[in-house]
């Protein structure tokens, strides 16, 4: 709540959420009063919108910079409602009639779903289904905002193939100096964030645009300005429309309040991480109502959490609800007393702000990481995406939910890719007391994961850590039985560690050096451990707190740990010693070992492989190698050469550079660049090879 703010809030915060919720507002009053007329109502109840939704979100939520008001799904589902239950057709004095019950109902659904617990449900949404929401969304915003950006007006409330071809049909009418001028405010905005972060770059590109449309346009180039508004108050109808159907409007009221509750749990979701206390998804729902009650009592549109907004403040250094304060009473002073000075801003150039901002919460390398790494993943984060575009929220949501459960039901728990060694560890166990001689000096909690992590059952576990770690100062968390994990899974994970160290408490990861052919668990857990160190008992980890509590270190994250070293320096290094677990070195791991030949039998009927090519890995790094291996003939019965290595021909090199790391063929080494590497990398090529032939 806001007054929970304002108790630890501090003077010099107050201007970073004064620009931020200068920027909220100048994108709010646009975009409310487009989406008012989209409803069917007079621009003014957008505005209106805008002043009560924010200030009733920001006294009552526990998200810390979420922006609350008139959004395009609650928008666009409420003038389809309004078509189906035949009240748009009557026009818009029977929509001004009917808006107060709607909104109202609406604000009373939303308050039931959350006293029933269904805000919890949001908890078990994949991220993929959230990060193909987020695009969907993004996407979809995007495209309606073309028109816009090139000066001109469409209908974009349509399909996507209607809203391409509104698009196409309004080129001819296009303003060329708009378009120019959209282009140059999106590089501007990049070019600030990059060079001047701290700058607050949509104010500036506003600020600018408007200086520049203004004379343009008093050169005689057609640009489009915001419309004036006069200080009016919406009229708040008292009689409902003749031959009203309740039922249609309470069906109507059900299907906006799940949308609203979607899109606005999800923005939560996606935008409040790392508050603390963290957001009750049952108290925000019940958030959502309470603040539409508050909306529908003077007659405006249902309103919900909006992500473009939301990003925007955020990109301008909003820190608290504070910002959505100071929007609130922005644009209740142009409502009254500015409206004229709308009338001096480029629509152009707010289009490119909120362009801008889309784009920015689009997670793209976590696109990238699912279409490269983890084909599930992206085929549920696709489909989302897609239905969000082609068919609305709900369907993109709740598709991708399903096909994310179909897909998991379907998945084999082993993958036959090949065995990799996990681990980087760093100590010798042997050289330890027992755990009841260490003394950790910290208050510590012990808790464990097992089986099959997943989005499923991540809140479960996420609440198991919180409570093993409450009152605690260490926590040792053992994955020693864990099977698999999602990367919905593992990103919750790696969030609730963050949280705890955060608030000061010492966090080790227990999971014994083994092979593992699980796809999922190799690599999500190799993915964490470039910001943790993995222990390989229970022992180890007690030691290495208690070596923490004797130096007072404080709670930290090896994010960089030997990822920057020079390659040579870290191969030696593993070089040393790579078969042995001691010493802060990781182990080599081998992944996507693949059969290129799997059908190929001898003379026995025993399966062997002339050809095979993987990745080499060093766990705790982001060095990668390339190779590629020919058997031996008889390598499947366990038959080496003179050197005892189970391939006639192996070739390996380095992945980023491309360069030749061995070239050993023969029995002979051909080309090397460091032999102790090299004699380091082909044991465990040697064990994966053999153990894989044996497998087929």
């Amino acid at each position: 709540m806001i007054v929970e703010a304002i108790k630890g809030y501090r003077a010099a915060d107050l201007p970073k959420d004064a620009v931020a919720g200068l920027v909220i507002a100048a994108l709010s009053i646009p975009i409310a009063m487009g989406y008012a007329e989209v409803v069917g109502l007079p621009a003014i109840y957008g505005l209106w919108a805008s002043i009560v939704a924010p200030l009733a979100f920001g006294l009552l939520t526990g998200t810390r910079r979420v922006v609350f008001g008139m959004d395009s799904a609650a928008a666009a589902m409420t003038a389809s409602m309004l078509a189906a239950a035949g009240i748009a057709a009557q026009g818009q004095d029977a929509i001004v009639s009917a808006m107060p019950l709607l909104t109202l109902l609406t604000a009373l659904f939303l308050l039931l779903l959350g006293w029933a617990g269904a805000g919890r449900l949001i908890r078990r949404m994949p991220l993929p289904v959230m990060h193909g929401f987020i695009f969907g969304i993004a996407l979809t915003v995007v495209i309606g905002q073309v028109p816009l950006l090139l000066g001109t007006t469409a209908d974009t409330s349509g399909a996507i193939v209607s809203k391409v071809a509104a698009i196409v049909s309004c080129l001819p009418g296009a303003s060329w100096a708009c378009a120019v001028v959209s282009a140059l405010c999106i590089a501007g905005m990049y070019l600030l964030k990059r060079f001047f972060p701290k700058v607050p770059s949509a104010i500036v590109v506003l600020v600018a645009a408007a200086l520049v449309c203004n004379g343009l346009a008093a050169a005689g180039l057609p640009i489009v300005f915001l419309p004036q508004v006069s200080g009016t108050l919406p009229h708040i109808a008292t009689v409902l429309p003749e031959g009203l159907d309740i039922v249609a409007l309470l069906l109507a009221a059900f299907a906006i309040a799940v949308v609203v509750s979607l899109e606005s749990l999800l923005c939560v979701e996606a935008f409040s991480a790392g508050d603390v206390p963290a957001p009750s998804p049952d108290g925000e729902m019940r958030t959502f109502g309470l603040a539409n009650a508050l909306v529908g009592l003077i007659g405006c549109p249902p309103c919900s959490a909006s992500m473009s907004r939301t990003a925007a403040g955020i990109a301008s250094g909003s820190l608290s609800q504070v910002a959505s304060v100071f929007s609130a009473l922005i644009v209740a002073v142009v409502a009254f007393a500015a409206g004229s000075f709308m009338g001096f801003l480029p629509r152009c150039a707010l289009s490119a702000i909120v362009v801008v901002a889309l784009l920015d919460i689009v997670d793209f390398g976590k696109i990238t990481t699912y279409a490269l790494k983890t084909r599930r993943e992206f085929m549920v984060f696709a489909a989302s995406a897609a239905l969000v575009v082609l068919l609305g929220a709900v369907a993109g949501i709740l598709g991708g939910f399903i096909l994310a459960l179909a897909l998991r039901a379907g998945r084999e728990k082993i993958d036959t890719s090949g065995p990799e060694l996990l681990g980087a560890v760093p100590y010798k166990p042997d050289d330890l007391p027992a755990k009841k001689d260490i003394e950790v000096g910290y208050a510590l909690g012990i808790a464990k994961l097992s089986g099959d992590l997943s989005f499923m059952n991540i809140a479960k576990a996420q609440e198991e850590i919180e409570a093993a770690a409450a009152g605690n100062e260490a926590l040792i968390l053992k994955l020693s039985k864990l099977d698999t994990i999602d990367t919905t899974a593992a990103d919750k994970l790696d969030e609730t560690l963050d949280s705890l160290m955060a608030r000061g408490v010492h966090v080790k990861l227990v999971r014994p050096i083994k092979e593992t052919s699980d796809h999922y668990t190799r690599y999500e857990l190799r993915r964490l451990m470039q910001g943790f160190k993995f222990y390989p008992s229970v022992r180890t980890a007690m030691h290495s707190l208690a070596e923490e509590y004797a130096a007072g270190m404080e709670p930290q994250r090896p994010d960089t740990w030997l990822a920057d070293a020079p390659a040579p320096r870290r191969l030696r290094k593993v070089a040393a010693e790579a078969s042995i677990i001691d010493g802060d070195r990781p182990v080599v791991a081998i992944a996507g070992l693949r059969n290129h030949a799997g059908d190929v039998v001898d003379s026995d009927g025993v399966p062997f492989l002339e050809d095979i090519r993987g990745k080499l890995s060093f766990l705790q790094s982001r060095r990668a190698f390339q190779f590629s291996a020919d058997y031996l003939e008889g390598a499947a019965r366990g038959q080496a050469d003179e050197n005892g290595h189970f391939f006639s021909k192996l070739l390996l090199w380095d992945e980023v550079t491309g360069e030749v790391v061995l070239d050993y063929r023969g029995g002979a080494m051909r080309i090397c660049r460091d032999e102790a590497v090299a004699v380091a990398l082909m044991e465990p090529i040697d064990r994966t090879i053999r153990e894989f032939a044996l497998a087929q």
